[in-house]
């Protein structure tokens, strides 16, 4: 059986160093990639949004899962030597990369982390430190480059 890696990016600032990094980990592995981006449905931050009717909210979370799917597209389109897959889902990314992670057969989960603390991250939470604690797989994980 090849291993096979999943690389799980939010398409912030810092997720092209978790990419690359995450490649250039399977290929050392001689794993093959898959890519996933989670669009987060997170209601309760867009409080100023919240008059939106459902249809919009559809049309919101469709345009950035196409967003993101270009995006990513673009990342499989510069590796072409690299077994790759890519997906982007809608949903919560703390449960929903564990669940790829399974549906997957993943070997490895590659996630990064921003670096929050204090209370950023007691309000926002840490999807990486969720990941980490729950993983039924090993995890690597990018930290954020500090400057």
């Amino acid at each position: 059986m090849k291993n096979k890696v999943l690389i799980a990016v939010d398409l912030s600032e810092t997720s092209t160093e978790v990419i690359n990094k995450g490649i250039e980990f399977s290929i050392r592995m001689g794993a093959s990639v898959k890519i996933i981006s989670i669009v987060p449905i997170y209601v309760d931050y867009l409080q100023s949004q919240m008059a939106l009717i459902p249809t919009q909210w559809d049309e919101i979370y469709t345009a950035q899962k196409e967003a993101a799917l270009k995006e990513l597209m673009q990342v499989k389109d510069k590796h072409p030597n690299v077994s790759m897959e890519i997906a982007v889902e809608i949903g919560n990314p703390k449960y929903d990369v564990l669940e790829q992670a399974l549906k997957t057969d993943a070997n490895y989960l590659v996630v990064g982390t921003h670096g929050r603390t204090g209370w950023s991250h007691a309000i926002i939470g840490s999807t990486a430190e969720y990941i980490i604690r729950h993983s039924l797989i090993p995890v690597l994980v990018i930290p954020m480059k500090k400057d």
